[in-house]
């Protein structure tokens, strides 16, 4: 332990002149870490996001065979009928917490830009905001039944323009006015607008709904409400939990964020692997005399192999740290826009996310392209004989 503690300070001590190669090394671990911890929270916050739209309370019932609302159609009986199914909740009135809901595609533009772009207007029944208590009013009122008002989602108003009160938006059946900004704890309903389902259907002539949203009267009850619906032979339906409907609806897009984390950190980290490689092999030539010196005097191979690892996991860590900070600085907590499902093109706005997971895994990578590039010139190190390095001189 001496004998390593002696040699390792010794190296640092010489870390100055060889700051040019110890650089190309911090300065690599540092771009892989921010690098990796920002495409890393940009899967987290889309991951964040939608764990948060939905709750294992709450069941969406689709028409048979549809995997997404956007495709599915209900009647108007079906869903008169499926109100009075047991496994539903219902509130002190004694009326079912269930929302017969439709889903359209309303155009807007970019504050940022002004381009075009789409957001999801989901028509709610009279029972769609009680059913979900985390959307809360922050401005403004909620909207009136047959008439064109409705609320926007708080990160819709900040990204999207002609989305705060008063505005008006030209949508199917003339103007609709805004009434009120919502927030819903980060879920993705802060990125849509909220009207009266009925209204939407009048204006938009549509024959069916998309979907209906129940909250379940415990979460064992979807199995009471599955029952029910499947012993009803006029109701083709499939009724799955929300969280699972929403995950499963994700799917696509967070296999290919995390694609994308994996290619991009892959390829940075085999960059900065050979550049940690380059500068250790460095550092071990340069003091091939002082090596052998060191074995000369009764120093032995292992002290010098783990001062090589500990200076290079050294300098390892400066790069984390600094990409650590560099990529909460830069990233952490900023919102972006993008489509947010494959089946619709409306944008999803959400938050960048750098927790402490994909900092521990940041930093744990970074630290073993430290061991694996202090190894082999360690090794190296070790073999070094006393003639070779008098030799050397």
């Amino acid at each position: 332990m001496r004998e390593t503690i002696a040699i390792t300070l010794l190296n640092l001590q010489n870390l100055p002149q060889r700051l040019g190669s110890s650089l190309v090394t911090v300065i690599g671990i540092t771009g892989v870490v921010a690098v990796l911890l920002s495409v890393m929270a940009l899967a987290t916050g889309f991951h964040q996001t939608i764990e948060n739209s939905a709750s294992t309370e709450r069941a969406i019932i689709l028409s048979r065979g549809s995997e997404v609302e956007a495709g599915s159609g209900i009647t108007r009986a079906t869903a008169n009928t499926l109100m009075n199914a047991p496994g539903i909740s219902r509130n002190a009135a004694g009326k079912p917490l269930a929302s017969t809901e439709v889903l359209i595609i309303a155009p807007v533009a970019r504050k940022s830009d002004g381009l075009d772009a789409y957001v999801t207007l989901r028509g709610v029944g009279t029972q769609g905001l009680e059913l979900r208590p985390e959307i809360k009013l922050i401005s403004g009122r909620i909207f009136s039944p047959a008439v064109h008002e409705l609320i926007v989602g708080k990160a819709a108003a900040a990204r999207f323009a002609g989305l705060d009160i008063g505005d008006r938006i030209q949508l199917r059946g003339g103007e609709w006015t805004v009434v009120g900004i919502f927030e819903s704890g980060g879920s993705s309903h802060e990125s849509t607008l909220l009207a009266d389902a009925e209204t939407v259907v009048a204006a938009y002539q549509l024959k069916t709904f998309n979907s209906v949203t129940a909250k379940l009267e415990t979460p064992p009850a979807l199995d009471t409400l599955k029952a029910a619906v499947s012993a009803d032979p006029t109701l083709e339906l499939d009724i799955q939990r929300e969280r699972e409907y929403a995950a499963k609806s994700a799917k696509p897009l967070h296999r290919m964020l995390n694609l994308l984390t994996y290619s991009i950190g892959g390829i940075m980290a085999v960059g900065a692997l050979f550049g940690a490689l380059n500068t250790m092999y460095s550092a071990v030539s340069a003091r091939t005399v002082e090596i052998a010196t060191l074995r000369a005097i009764g120093f032995g191979s292992l002290p010098i192999v783990i001062s090589v690892l500990l200076e290079a996991l050294l300098l390892v860590l400066i790069g984390a740290l600094l990409g650590t900070a560099i990529a909460v600085a830069g990233f952490n907590d900023r919102a972006i826009n993008m489509i947010g499902s494959f089946n619709m093109p409306s944008q999803l706005v959400y938050k960048l996310a750098v927790t402490p997971l994909s900092v521990g895994i940041a930093v744990g990578l970074a630290m073993l392209l430290g061991l694996l590039g202090g190894a082999l010139p360690a090794a190296r190190a070790a073999r070094i004989s006393i003639a070779a390095g008098i030799k050397s001189r």
